[in-house]
């Protein structure tokens, strides 16, 4: 098969000055908490996903009398909240696989909604509905729908700005990255499984710098760092490695 090959070019462009904040749906990334801890969670993505909409509402309480002048008054009652999934049906995907066991054995799920900029909201939430489709003329699809049982959290974790960068190896130059909220604190990093060395990298109160002697020892390819933050939470952050 004929692969293009973007190394063989040495060229550099321009960024775009646009400072347009939409985002793209397929960015959004549904996780499910697998193991034995939620306080700990090991978050498994839902392979396959083509849509994951979440969705927030509340009962209307009707508290019209006579002294509303001849207008309906309204009150805001108990919030609820849902997560509707569809995607591909895959064989062999843990997060599907989890969620078929939990559909099966009547359990909780604890679910993550991630943001593009890796901020995300955690909730639990009862399977309601888990269904496939098996047309003989297209893909086998999967839809389900997540209930939420209790809260929803606010938003959690660090907004990473740039949340992807590129390095060339003929000329690594350090990588420097801020956070949102700015109290974030990388405490430790991980690549493949195994921790970084503290010496290959600067983290700092709402700062991280990846030492760019570092990174050119990094194979050729999307490196996938987890950082782990101060509180527990955390993200991750691709930095393509170049010739």
């Amino acid at each position: 098969m004929f692969q293009f090959d973007l190394q063989r070019f040495a060229v550099t462009l321009p960024d775009s000055p646009t400072t347009s904040t939409a985002t793209m749906g397929k960015d959004y990334l549904l996780f499910i908490c697998m193991g034995s801890s939620y306080t700990t969670p090991t978050w498994t993505l839902i392979g396959g996903q083509r849509g994951a909409s979440m969705s927030r509402s509340t009962d209307e309480i009707d508290v019209s009398s006579k002294t509303t002048d001849g207008w309906k008054a309204t009150l805001a009652g108990m919030k609820s909240w849902s997560v509707d999934l569809d995607g591909l049906m895959l064989l062999n995907d843990d997060g599907v696989d989890a969620l078929e066991y939990a559909f099966l054995q009547g359990k909780l799920v604890f679910i993550k909604i991630q943001y593009p900029n890796k901020r995300y909201r955690t909730g639990w939430a009862a399977i309601t509905d888990l269904s496939f489709e098996t047309p003989h003329d297209g893909e086998a699809s999967l839809t389900g729908t997540l209930s939420g049982n209790g809260v929803l959290s606010d938003l959690k974790g660090y907004a990473i700005s740039p949340i992807t960068a590129t390095v060339s190896v003929a000329s690594a130059a350090n990588k420097t990255f801020t956070f949102t909220p700015s109290t974030g604190l990388v405490s430790s990093i991980t690549l493949a499984g195994e921790t970084v060395d503290t010496a290959n990298y600067t983290a700092a109160t709402g700062t991280l710098t990846i030492n760019g002697t570092y990174l050119a020892t990094l194979a050729i390819t999307d490196q996938i760092f987890t950082l782990t933050f101060s509180d527990a939470s955390t993200a991750t952050l691709t930095i393509t490695i170049t010739a």
